[in-house]
């Protein structure tokens, strides 16, 4: 059986045209379905980028070998793409060429943030990590940048596609984003790391809130951002104990060689 090459020195133009694909629908879906309800261009901003991050993860997880590079070409050709739409779809919106070179410099920069978090739940077949009881803040990272993107998208997705209940589906979003995301941390790492996802679930919540005060510029109440600190550490942990649960029945199912 031949083994797969876990690192490869080629671009993989095919994995770059298939991060082009995914990206244009995650992020141009996100954007056309947020603008109509959130008219704040840094709303609008904030949402394609973290569709950068959701786009690079996927490409990174799912593709054969080594491929940051290809989530990054990919997603910069997805911000040209997007941006020259806007120049000639809502010409009002009027980004300076100054924003629109930072918006292609930040979408780059999350798409290899995804990528490079995608490969780390990938994992490497040729060389498996060692089961250790450590802290792993390689995970707590990882969690951080999947916490921040689900959060981000899941609650302006569901408040744009009802806002009549926006309040409702804001605080829906915030529980389903960090139970998935600890899920996801407990069930594809290694060993036991409950402890990773759920400081990750708490640095994801401050990470938000920086973008909610100083970019989209909404001032968060601080009794909010205590609950929020809270509830994050306690639905991560929840959600990474589940993964583990899971990941552990998946075990003793799996025959060993």
């Amino acid at each position: 059986m031949s083994t797969s090459t876990h690192h490869e020195a080629k671009l993989q133009w095919k994995w770059v045209i298939l991060s082009v694909i995914a990206g244009f629908l995650i992020v141009g879906a996100s954007y056309f379905i947020v603008a109509p309800t959130f008219h704040s261009p840094q709303v609008q901003a904030l949402v394609m980028l973290v569709g950068f991050i959701v786009t690079g993860v996927i490409i990174g997880y799912f593709s054969p070998g080594i491929t940051i590079n290809e989530a990054t070409v990919g997603g910069a050709l997805v911000m040209v793409i997007m941006l020259l739409m806007l120049l000639f779809l809502k010409p009002e919106i009027g980004f300076s060429a100054s924003i629109n070179l930072l918006l292609l410099i930040l979408g780059v920069a999350f798409s290899w943030v995804g990528g490079w978090a995608g490969e780390k739940l990938q994992g490497d077949p040729n060389n498996p990590e060692e089961i250790t009881k450590k802290f792993q803040w390689k995970w707590v990272v990882v969690g951080v940048i999947i916490g921040f993107a689900l959060n981000v998208l899941i609650v302006f997705l569901l408040s744009a596609l009802v806002p009549v209940l926006i309040l409702k589906f804001a605080f829906s979003g915030f529980i389903i984003s960090f139970i998935v995301t600890g899920f996801i941390v407990g069930y594809k790492s290694p060993g036991e790391t409950i402890k990773e996802p759920a400081l990750a679930g708490v640095l994801a919540v401050v990470l938000d809130w920086i973008f909610l005060n100083f970019m989209i510029k909404l001032h968060v109440p601080t009794t909010y951002l205590i609950v929020g600190l809270v509830l994050g550490f306690l639905l991560a942990f929840f959600g990474a104990w589940f993964g583990e649960w899971y990941q552990a029945s998946v075990e003793k199912k799996t025959p060993t060689a």
